[in-house]
């Protein structure tokens, strides 16, 4: 793994923020992550709480991450065999791309399930509307409450976030919540 790139990219990359500890814990209990087999977390990379809580939890996962040794590009990177769960913090700037090869995934039978940590503005544009509305059957919504402060900048990040999960079996019965 190239660190120095990799730390350089933390300072100057403003897709590049971390998730704090608790918006990980809380998705992670809310979708029951301890009842998924095979989880893919394709933005992370050594120093990511998904994957520092996947570990303490004993879950059974990939992390990957363009920094990884592989470089393993999420756009070209295949999830992990019979993934049934891939969920990430992924970068706001490519959401649509991001969101469009999820689903794409989930058509191709490469991964199950997913839950993105997304800007709420992700509900608000036309071409994404048409996407969820195409795989409302199993699209579930958690908004936050309050903005999450992301960590990893000198100046403050805070946002207003939602997770966008699809097929996530824990979240059918309440498909919009706030938590």
């Amino acid at each position: 793994m190239n660190n120095s790139l990799y730390e350089k990219d933390k300072c100057t990359n403003s897709d590049h923020v971390a998730t704090p500890r608790w918006v990980l814990e809380n998705i992670y209990s809310l979708i029951k992550v301890e009842s998924f087999d095979n989880i893919w977390l394709p933005f992370n990379n050594y120093d990511s709480e998904f994957k520092l809580k996947a570990s303490e939890l004993d879950l059974r996962y990939k992390a990957t991450h363009i920094f990884d040794d592989l470089g393993s590009d999420f756009f070209t990177t295949e999830p992990p065999c019979k993934c049934d769960l891939m969920i990430s913090n992924p970068p706001f700037s490519k959401q649509n791309e991001i969101i469009e090869r999820s689903f794409y995934l989930i058509e191709q039978k490469s991964i199950k399930s997913f839950a993105l940590l997304l800007p709420l503005s992700t509900l608000e544009t036309e071409k994404r509307a048409t996407m969820f509305q195409e795989y409302n059957d199993k699209l579930s919504i958690l908004i936050f409450k309050k903005r999450i402060k992301f960590l990893g900048h000198a100046t403050s990040f805070n946002r207003g976030c939602c997770w966008i999960c699809y097929n996530i079996p824990a979240l059918q019965e309440k498909r919009i919540q706030w938590v």
